[in-house]
């Protein structure tokens, strides 16, 4: 599967990370494709149970619990090969907000707001 792809059918944006890859960002982390297979990265977020990051399947490698610079909790968490199947939750660890989509109505009502 492809990130255009991945990102249609959950209704995610794509954005361009600093090294020029596609990345989907989330407000805690952000996940990719590399060689067809969904990685899930965390830097300097705000720890969770390591359970949680379990249920997601995949190689898993946990950072140290350390202080940040603004003096918060931050670890470091990286996925390896999520199954598809647990794309979902992999969305909602990286707090990644999927696209709205307006039905008809809204969309006439939006406009009309527009216009005045």
């Amino acid at each position: 599967m492809t990130i255009e792809k991945f990102a249609d059918l959950f209704r995610l944006r794509i954005k361009l990370d600093e090294c020029r890859d596609k990345i989907i960002p989330g407000k805690r982390g952000h996940l990719y494709f590399a060689d067809g297979e969904l990685y899930l990265m965390v830097i300097d977020g705000p720890p969770a149970k390591p359970i949680r990051w379990e249920a997601l399947g995949g190689k898993l490698w946990l950072g140290d619990i350390s202080l940040n610079a603004k003096g918060r909790r931050a670890q470091d968490v990286r996925i390896e090969a999520i199954p598809i199947e647990n794309a979902l939750a992999a969305i909602r660890m990286v707090r990644a907000r999927q696209k709205r989509v307006l039905s008809s109505e809204e969309r006439e009502t939006w406009l009309a707001r527009l216009r005045k």
